[in-house]
């Protein structure tokens, strides 16, 4: 199983951006924040309306426009 935040604490000093559908089912919503508790600085967290596929779908903009605007620094 795909297990992420056994290794998110490790991604630091590599800046991380987590982009999450509230309404997703496929990687829970609870499961990926408390993955983003245990990441260390430098981090930022977007989220946008609907499922595990918008960010890529009718979400993209919100999605690429965060990535163009997060700017963390190691």
């Amino acid at each position: 199983m795909h297990e992420p935040g056994q290794w998110v604490s490790r991604v630091s000093p590599t800046p991380l951006l987590m982009i999450f559908g509230l309404n997703d089912t496929i990687t829970l919503t609870d499961t990926g924040l408390a993955a983003y508790e245990q990441a260390l600085q430098p981090k930022k967290l977007v989220t946008i309306t609907g499922g595990h596929f918008h960010p890529y779908l009718d979400q993209f903009e919100k999605s690429t426009k965060s990535v163009g605007s997060a700017r963390l620094r190691a």
